[in-house]
């Protein structure tokens, strides 16, 4: 699906509401641009009440621009609008601000009940309200003092004192690193920690906690499978690291998260799959990012804060192309250009099973994540006493 074809059907979508289904019926009507830059521009001063600053003027104004702009290309174009990354980040806030796939800042465990973006989602996530605080206590960001932005992407808690995050993010707070079978080489940069507060004006300060050792690391994709077009994309390998914690005298670790497991006898291994609901939860943003991130622009130092973001499955396991290992689901939850490591979890149900683990995404809405249920043997190599369900 292209780009315009997406933001199409996201930004016509929207105007009814509700959850959103890949294969949803009827016929959209075309987005109407100045009814979406009012939207833009009434959210962007709810956020300047609720963080006490005022937008930057100047980047505001480049962002209506921008997103009108964007707007005009797809109403004009559809399927074929010519998209380029400041493009898409236009539409991304757009979309933010109309509901169809909100970013939501993660406000004492739960979500920002007050905005008006959450409308659309406000119930099916609020119906689920004690399991989506355990897994936003279980989320951290992962600390590095010596990078631009401080941090480097997203950890999750999937053992008591042992967390998840991508691969990739443990190369990053790492010197010379390198794996062979599961095992890393390398050693783990000074002062490397994860936080499991990190909210929006601050948040908890004792939740945070050094990272220890390195317990397991999946596995190199075979060079011949790398992703023919984008860079270190390779969908034979597992873009997943599994960290231990320091333990701190008087301070609990997170309640670990429930994952969804290939060898469940109740689910089969089938809970991952195309048109059901999700939430990230996660840090968006990165310094080396293919797309600007708006909020940063707008709101230049308030970054690295937990969000969480509503969507749905686009692909299930074994659907996404050239996935022959099925550990691979796509969505298209709002990722802002960068949310290494979010936990990918099931809004449906009982709204607290883990699904996936982000890892990637291009600037054109697609989203990957590894569809945990397919990598049940590799996690449960890395984690001590993880047992069978």
């Amino acid at each position: 699906m292209s780009a315009g074809s997406t933001y199409e059907r996201l930004l016509s979508g929207s105007q009814s509401g509700g959850l959103e289904h890949a294969d949803g019926g009827g016929v959209p009507s075309p987005p109407d641009p100045g009814r979406l830059i009012t939207q833009l521009s009434d959210e962007v001063g709810r956020l300047e009440e609720h963080l006490g600053r005022r937008a930057d003027p100047a980047a505001l104004e480049r962002l209506k621009r921008r997103a009108e702009h964007a707007l005009r290309e797809v109403v004009d174009h559809g399927a074929d609008a010519r998209l380029g990354p400041r493009d898409m980040a236009s539409l991304e806030a757009v979309v933010h601000s109309d509901g169809s796939r909100p970013v939501l800042f993660v406000e004492d465990d739960f979500f920002d009940v007050t905005a008006p973006t959450a409308a659309n989602w406000a119930a099916s996530l609020s119906r689920i309200q004690a399991e989506l605080r355990t897994v936003c206590r279980a989320v951290g960001r992962v600390n590095d003092p010596g990078a631009l932005l401080g941090y480097q992407g997203t950890a999750w808690a999937i053992d008591d004192g042992v967390v998840v995050t991508n691969y990739h993010v443990l190369e990053a707070i790492s010197t010379h690193p390198s794996r062979t079978d599961g095992e890393f080489g390398g050693e783990l940069k000074p002062g490397v920690a994860v936080d499991f507060g990190a909210e929006v004006g601050g948040g908890p300060s004792n939740r945070v906690f050094r990272i220890s050792r390195v317990l397991g690391v999946g596995r190199a994709g075979a060079p011949e499978h790398a992703h023919p077009t984008i860079p270190r994309i390779n969908f034979d390998g597992l873009d997943l690291a599994v960290l231990e914690l320091d333990r701190v005298s008087g301070r609990q670790f997170p309640t670990p998260v429930q994952v969804a497991r290939g060898d469940d006898p109740a689910t089969h291994g089938a809970l991952a799959s195309r048109g059901r609901s999700v939430y990230l939860v996660g840090f968006p943003g990165s310094a080396a990012s293919t797309r600007p991130d708006v909020f940063a622009e707008l709101f230049a130092g308030v970054k690295g804060v937990k969000r969480l973001t509503p969507g749905v499955l686009t692909e299930g396991r074994g659907e996404v192309a050239d996935d022959a290992r099925h550990w691979i689901i796509s969505h298209d939850a709002s990722t802002l250009g960068g949310s290494s490591g979010s936990v990918v979890v099931d809004l449906e149900a009982e709204g607290r099973k883990v699904l996936g683990l982000h890892f990637a995404g291009v600037p054109d809405r697609v989203n990957w994540a590894h569809g945990l249920e397919g990598a049940t043997l590799e996690l449960a190599s890395a984690i001590p006493g993880w047992r069978s369900p």
